[in-house]
């Protein structure tokens, strides 16, 4: 059951737009936890260069390609917010990433 990390970054002057879009996504998408466990809802930094967000979920077995597609569905909803950029990455648990390997957690 791997992880699915999304980071967000979009410049402060942005902020409004952005909050706006993304109460729209939470209603449009609320949580299913029939697919993916939160494990970090949203922590948000902000620097010289805006303001940038990670959401954490752990997924559930089998659902992989499923929360793939919703996310990016849920991200496409920003593509009309100008300066908004993201990344989806996908990271193994340590016991799927010893699996790899011929290996297990002792």
């Amino acid at each position: 059951m791997p992880y699915i990390f999304v980071t967000t970054w979009y410049p402060s002057h942005k902020v409004t737009e952005v909050v706006k879009v993304y109460l729209e996504m939470l209603k449009k998408f609320p949580a299913d936890e029939s697919l993916v466990e939160t494990i970090i809802t949203a922590a948000v930094n902000t620097g010289c260069e805006g303001i940038k967000s990670l959401a954490v979920t752990k997924v559930k077995e089998g659902k992989l390609e499923e929360v793939l597609t919703r996310t990016g569905t849920q991200m496409a909803m920003f593509h009309g917010v100008e300066g908004f950029e993201y990344s989806t990455e996908v990271w193994s648990t340590i016991e799927e990433a010893m699996a790899m390997i011929g290996k297990s957690m002792p």
